[in-house]
């Protein structure tokens, strides 16, 4: 599999993970009003991303405080939150220090268990 997609819950908004390469990877969020998207260095941060994803599947009806993953260089970093009724809020910061330009764009999204109670709602 070389590509990932979150849907949001209640938008059309979405999360990309695609184009597996080595340690990088690029994060992509689409929604009808922002589209961004960042290529990432995972090094060796990519089993704790993996690791973040799966807790949220299996605690799905929730946890307390922020639950975080962020790229060695910072380009991506992703923080989680629950209730007890399994929405969970992610909020995304792509980020771009270098260049010219240097620039950061934030997002947060929301998705949840699945209405037929199997898992999170996903693609």
């Amino acid at each position: 599999m070389n590509e990932v997609t979150i849907k949001s819950a209640d938008t059309a908004a979405q999360l990309v993970l695609s184009d597996i390469e080595g340690d990088y990877f690029t994060a992509t969020y689409k929604s009808h009003d922002i589209f961004v998207s960042r290529r990432v260095w995972g090094y060796t941060d990519c089993n704790l991303l993996v690791d973040l994803f799966s807790y949220m599947a299996k605690e799905w009806k929730g946890w307390d405080g922020e639950i975080n993953w962020a790229s060695i260089e910072q380009e991506l970093s992703i923080t989680c939150t629950s209730d007890q009724k399994g929405h969970i809020a992610v909020k995304l910061k792509f980020s771009q220090y270098e260049g010219a330009e240097p620039w950061e764009a934030q997002v947060v999204f929301e998705f949840r268990k699945r209405s037929d109670g199997k898992s999170i709602k996903r693609c």
